[in-house]
């Protein structure tokens, strides 16, 4: 009988293992919102559930859903688009 492998608290696993396992959904997250699908079609439906279900981990490790979306730059010197 095979020994059964011992499990990590939870908190311990997403500080050890979190990393390489967002590094991993990264990849295939970028690789299926770079995919051309067929709009509607079920592969296209698919992907978008995965996406999302890859944004729900993100969240669980990083307490952030919008960890691998694309972020704008912000400047905090914008002053009303005036002309200098």
């Amino acid at each position: 009988m095979a020994g059964r492998r011992k499990e990590l608290p939870l908190d311990v696993f997403r500080q050890v293992e979190g990393p390489e396992v967002l590094k991993r959904l990264g990849e295939v997250r970028r690789f299926l919102c770079s995919t051309r699908f067929p709009l509607h079609s079920p592969d296209y439906m698919v992907s978008r559930e995965i996406t999302a279900r890859i944004d729900d981990m993100a969240e669980l490790l990083t307490g952030d859903r919008t960890h691998f979306h694309l972020k704008g730059h912000s400047s905090t010197s914008y002053d009303g688009g005036k002309v200098h």
